[in-house]
């Protein structure tokens, strides 16, 4: 079973809802900490940068951001948010837009990478980002570590909200061979009954490694979280640096 979803569905289909729900999720101050300590350059480039959650924090911490994102509902609500004149939006999908640059930085938060439903795709990604870094520069991946144990039988249901005004439900199916999990929250209110779907493409630790030094990078260290934690067999999620080799010419835009 598989929902075809294409580079701006995701934040077509979630925009709405996004702030409410992931207003503060990541210490904005940990996640400037983790980046300024990377590079000696501000230049940023997030792929997916949806409605700013991160993009405006960084800038207010000194970065010059430039945000990527396929989703036109999500832009706007970015382009209304206090600071936004800051930032350089482009809207376009990461996996082949030229953004300019070069960067000090990349930045794909929030599993961002795994919206792109194919390895191919994930490739393409990667080797997008190389294409943007300045040699020297890094790529920042956030992500979360696979958990089979969630499915019985390839599959989940669980209760994502419940109160007076309505209910949530969570509803996924996994692919182990395809490393895909097709979801959709149900949302079942005094509004009617509506659906949003996704579509992850999941990577292992190591297989993001591997597909990193195919696309030219070379894996420079892994963390539990922005604050450095240490990255452990039981850590839920983890944030990955790469690095693209110093020396040799920038490459030419597109």
């Amino acid at each position: 079973m598989n929902i075809e979803i294409d580079s701006a569905a995701y934040g077509e289909v979630w925009a709405s809802d996004y702030d409410q729900l992931y207003a503060g999720r990541d210490d904005s101050v940990a996640l400037a900490k983790f980046l300024t300590d990377l590079a000696p350059g501000n230049t940023l480039l997030e792929f997916g940068v949806g409605t700013g959650r991160l993009a405006l924090p960084l800038s207010e911490a000194g970065f010059a951001v430039t945000g990527v994102d396929a989703s036109a509902k999500m832009l706007d609500r970015l382009r209304g948010r206090p600071g936004a004149e800051r930032l350089r939006i482009i809207t376009g999908d990461f996996t082949t837009v030229d953004a300019g640059g070069p960067f000090d930085l990349v930045l794909l938060a929030f599993s961002t990478l795994f919206l792109v439903p194919t390895q191919a795709g994930q490739l393409a990604c990667l080797a997008s980002a190389r294409r943007h870094l300045r040699p020297g520069g890094a790529l920042v991946v956030e992500a979360f570590v696979p958990d089979h144990s969630r499915w019985a039988r390839g599959q989940n249901v669980s209760v994502g909200s419940l109160d007076e005004s309505g209910v949530t439900l969570k509803l996924s199916v996994h692919d182990a061979v395809t490393q895909t999990i097709t979801t959709q929250d149900v949302l079942v209110d005094h509004h009617g009954t509506r659906l949003r779907p996704n579509v992850l493409r999941y990577a292992w630790p190591a297989e993001l490694d591997a597909m990193a030094l195919a696309s030219g990078l070379t894996p420079d260290g892994r963390w539990d979280g922005w604050d450095r934690a240490a990255f452990t067999g039981r850590s839920g999620s983890h944030v990955s640096v790469y690095r693209r080799p110093p020396g040799g010419p920038v490459d030419e835009p597109r």
